[in-house]
């Protein structure tokens, strides 16, 4: 499938959707005030949709949003199949922000949403250099979990990892522990068991790990979730990253290798058919 420029689309308060903003200026473009799922659409669905849905929900009520006039999924994914149909991939970001001007007060808790949609490309199956951030930090707070749309942390995360020439960051909290990546989730395997920061690290609770936990599980893989310092990281054999669009094993970390053989288990949950 040949890529395409961003397309963009937003829902009016009438309930259209087109390709035309009525208001740069929102909450979201103001504030960041508001949340944003990445979906992948193949073969005419939303991949994970449920799990989409069960995250947004959580997210709006952490950020007291309303829900009134919300789109359902299987709504944005009508929309995706009316346009191109079932055949093509695409990466979605579906953002939903707080409607209303106000300062940093909210005026009210109904949304608007748009659609930022791409051509879709699976995460890159190896990650060959990546270093551990001093300067930048996660920190836990009540919506840290959730996608919001305050992204500074990992644009300032990214930069920096761009500047130094790596294809990876990793990012710790304010206490030193291991939260995530510069756009995923973190694993490690040691001695057979696998290891990932626990949310109260501050890092996302990401759809592509929810999926992997529950494959763990059910394949009675062994595994810890929790709070890991970087010296618990490092001995590890094997490290990847994991986001919705798929898993990137990590050759190296500041000259320490590691075994970056591909799971055919784990690539399997993401494996595009």
């Amino acid at each position: 499938m040949v890529g395409f420029d961003t397309i963009f689309l937003y829902k009016h308060q009438d309930g259209i959707w087109s390709d035309h903003a009525d208001d740069f200026h929102n909450r979201g473009f103001l504030f960041g005030d508001g949340l944003f799922e990445t979906m992948v659409f193949t073969k005419g669905k939303i991949r994970f949709a449920l799990k989409h849905t069960n995250r947004l929900a959580e997210g709006m009520r952490t950020l007291s949003l309303g829900t009134e006039g919300l789109s359902q999924i299987s709504e944005i994914e009508i929309l995706l199949n009316e346009i191109w149909g079932d055949k093509k991939n695409l990466r979605i970001r579906w953002n939903i922000y707080r409607s209303g001007l106000g300062k940093y007060t909210p005026e009210t808790n109904y949304v608007l949403e748009s659609l930022q949609i791409h051509t879709f490309y699976p995460a890159p199956k190896l990650k060959e250099k990546a270093y551990i951030s001093q300067n930048i930090h996660m920190q836990k707070t009540s919506w840290s979990h959730c996608k919001t749309l305050s992204a500074l942390t990992y644009v300032m995360a990214n930069q920096e990892r761009k500047t130094k020439g790596y294809d990876e960051v990793i990012l710790t909290n304010a206490d030193g522990y291991v939260s995530e990546a510069g756009s995923c989730n973190m694993f490690w395997v040691k001695n057979g068991i696998y290891f990932t920061p626990s949310l109260d690290s501050g890092c996302i609770a990401g759809i592509g790990r929810e999926v992997i936990l529950e494959y763990f599980k059910k394949t009675n893989i062994p595994f810890s979730e929790g709070l890991f310092k970087v010296d618990e990281l490092l001995p590890a054999d094997q490290i990847f990253t994991s986001n919705v669009t798929g898993i990137s094993f990590v050759k190296s970390i500041e000259n320490k290798d590691y075994d970056s053989r591909l799971n055919e288990g784990l690539e399997g949950i993401f494996k595009i058919k």
